[in-house]
């Protein structure tokens, strides 16, 4: 029986090795691809600090009050409409049973909190624009 378990792992152990030397090594090649480098020519100032042409990065630095204003409006609805659906979803789910633990008034409490400031938000942004 020993020399059984013993035969068995030496197959086993030269099934392994064997099986890798005969895998495909297709990840192992090192493929160069070699690209043109584009070089813009020096023109004077403007080319270098102050670009002429669209970046997204800066793109948030020349939007208008009003656009800001829209995209603010905007979060804050969804946020409004987010609570919403976060309370009814926990009403319902509490109110099954009938029985309203403590830890389940709690997190309702917290849902009335979370949607009356998100509410708040809102009709700040709609007032002061």
């Amino acid at each position: 029986m020993r020399y059984k378990n013993l035969f068995l792992t030496l197959v086993f152990a030269l099934f392994l090795v064997g099986g890798a030397f005969f895998t495909n090594a297709s990840a192992q090649r090192r493929i160069v691809v070699y690209r043109p480098v584009y070089t813009r020519p020096y023109l004077g100032w403007g080319w270098g600090f102050h670009r002429h042409y669209y970046d997204p990065f800066w793109s948030d630095m020349y939007r208008s009050p009003y656009e800001q204003y829209l995209e603010e409006r905007y979060y804050a609805q969804n946020a409004v409409a987010h609570d919403q659906k976060v309370l009814a979803e926990h009403r319902e789910k509490y109110g099954r049973d009938g029985i309203l633990t403590d830890k389940e008034r709690r997190k309702l409490q917290d849902d009335v909190k979370d949607l009356a400031k998100s509410r708040a938000r809102l009709a700040q942004l709609n007032r002061n624009y």
